[in-house]
């Protein structure tokens, strides 16, 4: 792991990435996790990415993973962090690969800065509520019983990312998905990327509908369902695999 020291407002912050692989011809790939994750969840995908030539940076959201904890944990924040790494990485415009929380953050900084960023793969992403309907749905915390019981037997099999996770994180992004943001929806129309949103389907959360809603409502996206839940990646990561990878190695 590779440590990033990134100094704002708030405090200095430390920011752990992985890089791996050295293709110049391509865009560099930059994974995200979702809340509670950390870059080991994309392991797998990370290895098809390097045999296929890709380099492969994934970093560990602030209070995940070996990243530091925060002061604070505003959606902002998280995307300002991967504008950093981007950086000082040098990366001029990378691919993008992010679950739940981290493809919230990732189209943040497509719609922050659009020409960092060629070809985006969203799974799972929880948009901003559009209106109190939306937002009375609570479907951001509210996770099934089903969802719940994956969680912990991957939790079993590597509790690291559960025991580094600093559990402000949610505390403080959960009621920032409570207070309907029709602005954010209306700014969509800035994101240049090429975007793939995956749903997890009828076993996740995350109402498909709303998933294709936000693919109707970008410039150039495509949606597709996959029925595995909220951790497609995880739970059935062939489908995965085929669905972002064929996507990333398009044109």
């Amino acid at each position: 792991m590779r440590v990033l020291h990134r100094s704002s407002s708030t405090g200095d912050l430390a920011l752990a990435v992985r890089v791996s692989g050295d293709d110049e011809r391509r865009p560099p790939v930059l994974l995200v996790h979702g809340m509670a994750g950390d870059h080991t969840t994309w392991r797998g995908f990370a290895a098809a990415l390097r045999r296929e030539g890709r380099r492969v940076i994934s970093v560990d959201l602030r209070g995940h993973g070996r990243s530091g904890h925060a002061q604070t944990y505003l959606l902002n924040d998280f995307r300002d962090d991967l504008h950093f790494v981007l950086d000082e990485l040098d990366i001029g415009v990378a691919d993008i690969v992010a679950h739940s929380l981290g493809a919230h953050t990732a189209l943040r900084l497509a719609m922050e800065a659009p020409g960092r960023v060629r070809r985006l793969v969203l799974e799972e992403i929880p948009p901003m509520p559009r209106d109190q309907a939306h937002v009375d749905e609570g479907i951001v915390v509210a996770a099934t019983l089903g969802e719940r019981v994956r969680g912990i037997g991957a939790a079993v099999r590597n509790p690291w990312p559960l025991i580094r996770f600093d559990r402000r994180v949610g505390e403080e992004v959960a009621p920032q998905f409570e207070t309907a943001d029709p602005q954010w929806w209306a700014r969509l129309g800035v994101v240049a990327a090429s975007t793939l949103i995956i749903s997890g389907g009828a076993r996740s959360f995350l109402p498909s509908r709303h998933l294709r809603t936000l693919s109707e409502a970008l410039p150039d996206a495509r949606f597709v369902a996959i029925d595995a839940g909220h951790s497609i990646h995880r739970d059935k990561p062939a489908e995965f695999a085929s669905a972002a990878g064929g996507f990333l190695r398009q044109h």
